[in-house]
């Protein structure tokens, strides 16, 4: 099992003195030796009672984050890790109260096993400054990618007033996708939104910080990246007093049908699964924040959203400026091969889009990549979609039992198996009008 330490400057010296041997990383985003950089000047804090508990929130999402990029996780059996987080707060008895839900959630979102130490901090410390109040009536996270600029394109539309909020991971590509996105909403509607960048990297090179594993070093999953994403949304619409906190993503990645047996569990990422959602609402309510995390777009396929929402408002160039590819940043364009390349790629020919320049052209020469995780990709992405036209609706259930699980969450089963079959037709005619090699493949696959 892994130990980490977080905010260790928030814990007695006897406690920390007690632990340290037991430590395999220190996490640190406030004192001298910080190894982690939180910025979030920009964010909304409530104020009163409820500040001690967004604080302790922030901190909670921060440290699981940092923890998630700290531990590496291994290969088959070794994917799943076991980890313990050490956290000084500042409502100790509630976050103790909910210690078995929150390592709930993060098992679901994760597939990891989480559990925590809290303890109570020393001392406490004002909160940043809150920005001005200002008048907006839902807040809604943006990654950069198409689903989340469609999502704010359709509040900003319907004549919402949202606060939208960004992540910056320190990933340069992600960040320019990030202003690009909220440059063009701003100039479609000026003035009916507010834009809070909130920042959390990992920084070790200063002279006295603590250390952290280098990049290479790192797990690039990042299943409890959404974690952290949600508590800014939380905090922000506490503090505003709203009650609807918007995350976007397709119906096909939202309900984590596993693509293959090989991507099972938590092989499959779950990050906005409704049963991750209706978890991090109750824990909401369980402080007595009246916030819900609402995803529109589960019911949708991702050439719909392109269609519906961004083509109406957006020009093809600027729906190019999104990004999309789990390598954003390790490459100079869209890779091509993962998944989120592969949806990408088929909804904008769906939609009557030109095709965009990949770094891989799978699609196009699927051979040319027998033996490459891209292949195994798009061998397991074609299967799905087979498999899924050729089983009866009611049976698909059956052959996915996983689906079943979407109805903890609220969700209702056959119309997430409706939007799974237009997505599938969507991959399939994409595939047989424009990629012969690929439709090829198709046809040969058992």
């Amino acid at each position: 099992m892994a130990v980490l330490l977080a905010q260790g400057e928030g814990l007695s010296e006897r406690t920390q003195t007690a632990l340290a041997d037991q430590v395999t990383w220190w996490l640190d985003w406030r004192s001298e030796q910080r190894n982690a950089i939180l910025d979030c000047a920009e964010l909304p804090l409530p104020g009163g009672a409820r500040q001690a508990l967004a604080l302790d929130l922030l901190d909670l999402a921060t440290a699981v984050y940092l923890a998630d990029l700290a531990v590496p996780r291994g290969a088959n059996e070794a994917w799943v890790r076991d980890v313990e987080l050490v956290l000084a707060v500042r409502e100790v008895d509630f976050w103790q109260a909910q210690e078995p839900a929150l390592a709930r959630l993060l098992q679901r979102l994760s597939g990891d096993n989480f559990s925590f130490r809290f303890h109570p901090r020393v001392a406490t410390e004002p909160g940043p400054s809150a920005p001005p109040w200002l008048l907006t009536d839902s807040v809604c996270l943006v990654s950069g990618g198409l689903d989340s600029a469609a999502g704010a394109a359709l509040l900003l539309r319907t004549d919402r007033r949202p606060r939208l909020l960004t992540h910056r991971s320190g990933n340069p590509t992600v960040a320019e996708a990030q202003d690009a996105v909220i440059e063009i909403l701003a100039s479609k509607w000026p003035d009916q939104f507010r834009f809070s960048p909130v920042r959390l990297a990992p920084s070790s090179h200063r002279t006295h910080a603590l250390p952290f594993p280098p990049p290479d070093q790192r797990e690039n999953s990042r299943r409890c990246r959404s974690l952290f994403f949600l508590a800014l949304g939380a905090v922000a619409a506490a503090a505003e007093g709203v009650s609807e906190v918007y995350l976007y993503d397709n119906g096909m990645l939202t309900a984590a049908v596993p693509l293959s047996e090989a991507r099972s569990g938590g092989f499959t990422t779950h990050s906005t699964h409704p049963v991750v959602l209706s978890a991090f609402s109750a824990l909401l309510q369980a402080a007595g924040w009246h916030v819900h995390v609402l995803n529109p777009f589960l019911y949708q396929a991702k050439g719909e959203i392109v269609r519906t929402y961004l083509q109406p408002v957006l020009s093809p160039t600027e729906i190019a400026r999104t990004v999309s590819c789990w390598a954003t940043g390790r490459r100079q364009r869209h890779c091509g091969g993962c998944l989120p390349c592969l949806l990408r790629r088929t909804a904008l020919l769906a939609a009557g889009l030109p095709d965009e320049v990949y770094d891989l052209d799978l699609l196009g020469n699927p051979r040319a990549f027998v033996g490459t995780d891209a292949y195994r990709n798009l061998v397991d992405l074609l299967a799905w979609a087979a498999k899924v036209l050729s089983t009866p609706e009611l049976r698909l259930p059956l052959e996915y039992p996983s689906l079943l699980e979407v109805q903890q969450g609220g969700a209702q089963v056959m119309d997430v198996v409706r939007a799974l079959r237009r997505q599938a037709m969507e991959i399939f005619a994409v595939v047989q009008r424009h990629f012969p090699e690929a439709a090829r493949l198709m046809r040969e696959l058992p």
